[in-house]
């Protein structure tokens, strides 16, 4: 059977190279000058040379049953050039070379590649079957971080069909283990993608909350070309949601930056789709020749490719654009053809962005029975995206298709009932001229009242549409409301906006082990490897609340937290702890700055003025207690963590005992004891240590003998 496939695929690609013409570049050269023969084609963007010197390529090992050939490198170059279709032959040459000899995880690691060309030329079931085969092998190996790039693969291909919560699930699964084994670069692939489908349900500040985390992330590591590509693609999705919240200067800026980034990449794809958004910007900020001009070129580009999610895309613009111009004809020329092909492929918001443009064209040419069979159409389809998932949204697709058939079939019968009855009456027309004319007068007065009726149908269908669409609309803010609020109160304090203590515990486990693995790193340069944790409480908090009332109170802690935002990053992770307390955990920092740090904090706090209401103010003093997170050598996280709160508690007691205004805290411990040592040293047990203070000197330091909170 395998030696059937062969022989068919070989006289295939026989027949293909033979109907191409093609002259050989290269012959009995090695594997290494093949690939870089083809390199060199792709960069010099001949690229239709590229797909025939590969296929002559695999033509050629067929012939020589050569199975020496690594034919994987070849198809992620391809890939790397959006010739997908051509990588498709190569990935299943090496799928089979590798199945022959047994080398699982590259049987897996070639399905997944498969997988991605698939979904790029929208073949989502081929791509979802590739993607179960390469989980199966990942998962019989044991191989953690091949599953994760399975997982990111399906997510994206469940996000593309408009499944969304079906692909927020396999992104998270691999953002976790990509984030335990510190893979900055997929960690913030992921994450950009998750940003993509909050963007898609127009939670647009979540999105671009998404977005920043994963470009500054990234921002952090070596200028290689995959994270140049990177930064460039999370630049222009930036730039695209601000095109959306009509911020249109900065989505240029931000699409001009993302597109230079992606220039300086072989990502050919990822620089039309940011010619494409720029195209789009372009046509929106009134530029239209040199806009229409980016979108038919990423059209061509597209068509080429065979990428029918970036044909829509551009399609999608350009009707917008036309019709920003009144060109309502061909708006609706791309508007139809992006409606067919979002339907073929199940997208359910491309379907209702494409019957928007159809509905307010129709509108503009008055063609207004068409408007409002595409306003039924448009309302069915918000309420299956809505309330149902995708899936169930195209059997509701299906079911309307079948309706308007069956309409279409009544129509028919009703036109043979009216020729049967326009006969009778012609017969009856040739007995009696009387009764032709009372015919023609009731008919004439049935006529006069259908319309009659019509009309009056008309207005109250349009009157229902109408309400149903305001329905609609309500009911999504309703839920656009909830899950803000609900993602506010579980993340951060409702009083001041800062994060609360649930994200400190989901976000510092991760934090203090990328800290001790950069400490224990010798080799690494950068010496901000620490993790820092200073406590901030506000002197005499009572009184206030005592003497203004805890109105007063809340506005002070409103005023408190702006200040610490100024103070501090914001990389930083900046907690409400409770009442009139404050954490600040410090990331990539120097345990040498924790008393600049804390100076800078005591000052600023000093220095400013609070405003309690009814045009009152306030001045206010800060104590703070600070440490190294952790202060010594502790592995296990809970130990770390409440050895470290209890270290920085104390010593913010000792400085409230001291005088308050102040700060107190731990920079660094010691293996060897030392006869000095202090009360901090002999409460937690360490040999010895280095303090720093604001107060007169150590000796100076009121030490509490128990905390009592």
């Amino acid at each position: 059977m395998i030696y059937g496939f062969k022989l068919i695929r070989s006289l295939t690609l026989s027949f293909l190279l033979g109907s191409l013409f093609v002259t050989p570049l290269f012959a009995n050269s090695s594997e290494a000058d093949d690939l870089n023969v083809i390199s060199g084609l792709l960069e010099a963007k001949r690229y239709a040379d590229a797909d025939k010197q590969a296929l002559l390529l695999i033509e050629t090992s067929l012939q020589k049953d050569d199975t020496s050939t690594d034919f994987l490198p070849l198809g992620k170059l391809l890939q790397d050039y959006s010739r997908f279709k051509t990588s498709k032959a190569v990935l299943n040459t090496a799928l089979e070379t590798y199945t022959r000899e047994g080398k699982l995880r590259n049987v897996a690691q070639s399905l997944l590649h498969l997988a991605s060309a698939e979904r790029h030329l929208s073949n989502y079931a081929s791509a979802e079957e590739y993607l179960r085969r390469s989980l199966s092998i990942a998962e019989m190996r044991n191989d953690r971080q091949l599953k994760a790039k399975v997982h990111l693969e399906l997510g994206v291909v469940y996000k593309e069909q408009d499944k969304l919560e079906l692909a927020l699930e396999p992104l998270k699964l691999a953002l976790a283990v990509f984030r335990d084994n510190d893979n900055v670069t997929y960690s913030s692939l992921c994450l950009s993608h998750i940003g993509d489908i909050y963007s898609l349900l127009n939670h647009t500040a979540l999105a671009l909350t998404y977005y920043e985390d994963a470009y500054s992330a990234i921002s952090y590591l070596n200028a290689t070309a995959e994270n140049k590509r990177l930064l460039g693609m999370i630049k222009t999705k930036m730039g695209s949601l601000q095109l959306r919240d009509n911020e249109k200067e900065e989505a240029l800026q931000s699409i001009t930056d993302g597109l230079d980034l992606l220039l300086a990449t072989n990502d050919v794809g990822a620089i039309f789709e940011a010619k494409m958004l720029m195209g789009k910007a372009l046509l929106e900020t009134g530029n239209t020749a040199k806009g229409t001009a980016l979108l038919q070129e990423a059209m061509s580009f597209a068509l080429e490719s065979g990428q029918i999610g970036l044909v829509n895309d551009v399609r999608l613009a350009l009707a917008q654009g036309y019709m920003r111009e009144g060109k309502f004809d061909l708006a609706l020329v791309f508007a139809r053809a992006g409606t067919v092909d979002a339907r073929i492929h199940g997208n359910l918001r491309d379907q209702l962005r494409f019957l928007a443009i159809q509905l307010s064209a129709n509108v503009s040419l008055g063609d207004f029975e068409k408007a409002l069979n595409i306003q039924s159409v448009v309302q069915e389809l918000r309420e299956a995206l809505l309330n149902s998932e995708n899936q169930d949204a195209l059997k509701g697709l299906q079911a309307e298709i079948e309706l308007v058939r069956q309409s279409g079939e009544l129509e028919k019968l009703e036109e043979s009932k009216q020729l049967v009855i326009a006969k009778a009456e012609r017969e009856k027309l040739k007995n009696t001229l009387f009764w032709s004319a009372s015919v023609a007068v009731l008919l004439m007065l049935f006529l006069i009242w259908s319309r009659f009726k019509q009309r009056q149908q008309t207005i109250i269908l349009r009157r229902e549409v109408r309400q149903q669409t305001e329905a609609l609309q309500e009911k999504n803010s309703e839920l656009e409301r909830a899950y803000k609020t609900l993602e506010h109160v579980s993340l951060r304090d409702p009083l001041t906006g800062l994060y609360n203590r649930h994200y400190l515990e989901s976000q510092l486990p991760s934090e203090i082990k990328r800290s001790q693995i950069e400490i224990d790193n010798i080799s690494a340069p950068s010496k901000k490897r620490d993790l820092l944790c200073l406590l901030i409480d506000i002197d005499h908090f009572k009184s206030i609340n005592d003497d203004y009332g805890h109105l007063a109170g809340d506005k002070v802690l409103e005023g408190f937290s702006a200040v610490l935002k100024e103070v501090f990053r914001h990389t930083d992770l900046i907690i409400r702890w409770g009442g009139e307390e404050f954490l600040v955990v410090c990331r990539h920092s120097s345990r040498e700055e924790l008393p600049e740090l804390a100076e800078r904090c005591r000052a600023t706090v000093a220095s400013s003025v609070f405003t309690i209401g009814n045009d009152k103010t306030v001045k206010l003093t800060c104590s703070i207690g600070f440490s190294l997170l952790p202060p010594n050598e502790i592995s296990n996280f809970d130990t770390a963590w409440q050895r470290t709160f209890a270290v920085v508690d104390y010593a913010l007691y000792a400085a409230k005992l001291s005088g308050r205004n102040g700060w107190i805290g731990l920079i660094e411990t010691y293996h060897t004891t030392d006869a000095n040592r202090t009360p901090l040293d002999c409460k937690f047990d360490f040999p010895s240590s280095r303090i720093a203070t604001s107060f007169n000197n150590i000796a100076s330091i009121q030490w509490p003998e128990e905390v009592t909170r």
